[in-house]
């Protein structure tokens, strides 16, 4: 009898198996009454059908309520200076020719908790260039930095809570994932720092950021791009984006 799932190339994350018990639970606990006896069955028993009537709870709730987007550090390669052009086009600067990579427009909307389009916040974004390098003191190969790419941009959303950068699409960076920072301020004070990542990339389950949190709160910050035509007939990607701020910022 098949009992818990046969590893495919490369190793089982936390994400699979969570789906995998959420799915199996008979199997799962047949499982760990075999292997480690009756009360870590029964505990792991009650641990699934607590988590099944919590996320039932939760999904109830999340209609009435939208959940947070997630914290997450803000790194070392914050810009300690500005670049002289702060937009959203971070893919051009003055006259220059376009930077290199793959073009990106990354939009969407900011939301309160409930609801509700926040109006007039500040989002900031920045990011290392298509080689992997930031322009920042303290960053390695600094001096080899894309100079046509801006690496910061800055964007305030309008009356219905919406903004929109057009940047490069993120790539590693030393041991990291693809990832975008995030900063966003709300009358004046900042509410939300964050990253985004790239949908089911590879090297995401090997971060030790992004897998120290739980798969449902890994799946707020996930982005997924599609093939699409830009601005000026550009190709490039796009990926659409909602941001929820938490009530107390």
């Amino acid at each position: 009898m098949k009992v818990w799932p046969r590893k495919s190339k490369g190793s089982w994350g936390a994400s699979h198996m969570y789906h995998w018990v959420a799915q199996n639970p008979v199997r799962a606990v047949y499982q760990f009454l075999k292997t480690t006896g009756k009360v870590a069955g029964v505990c792991l028993c009650l641990m699934i059908w607590s988590g099944l009537i919590l996320g039932s709870i939760a999904d109830k709730c999340s209609a009435q309520s939208k959940w947070a987007t997630p914290a997450q550090i803000e790194g070392p390669y914050y810009p300690k200076t500005k670049p002289e052009e702060i937009d959203s086009n971070l893919l051009k600067i003055g006259k220059q020719e376009l930077a290199e990579g793959m073009p990106l427009k990354l939009e969407g909307k900011i939301f309160d908790q409930k609801g509700r389009p926040i109006v007039g916040a500040k989002i900031e974004i920045w990011q290392c260039d298509n080689n992997g390098i930031y322009n920042h003191p303290k960053a390695p190969n600094r001096d080899r930095f894309d100079s046509r790419f801006q690496g910061f941009g800055s964007s305030l959303t309008d009356l219905e809570g919406y903004f929109g950068f057009l940047t490069i699409m993120p790539v590693a960076d030393h041991k990291r994932p693809p990832h975008i920072h995030v900063k966003i301020y709300r009358e004046n004070r900042e509410a939300l720092t964050t990253q985004l990542y790239l949908k089911d990339h590879p090297e995401n389950n090997r971060d030790g950021l992004l897998s120290l949190m739980l798969y449902p709160g890994q799946k707020k910050l996930l982005i997924d791009p599609i093939p699409s035509k830009l601005d000026h007939g550009l190709k490039g990607q796009s990926a659409w984006f909602d941001f929820v701020l938490a009530k107390n910022f």
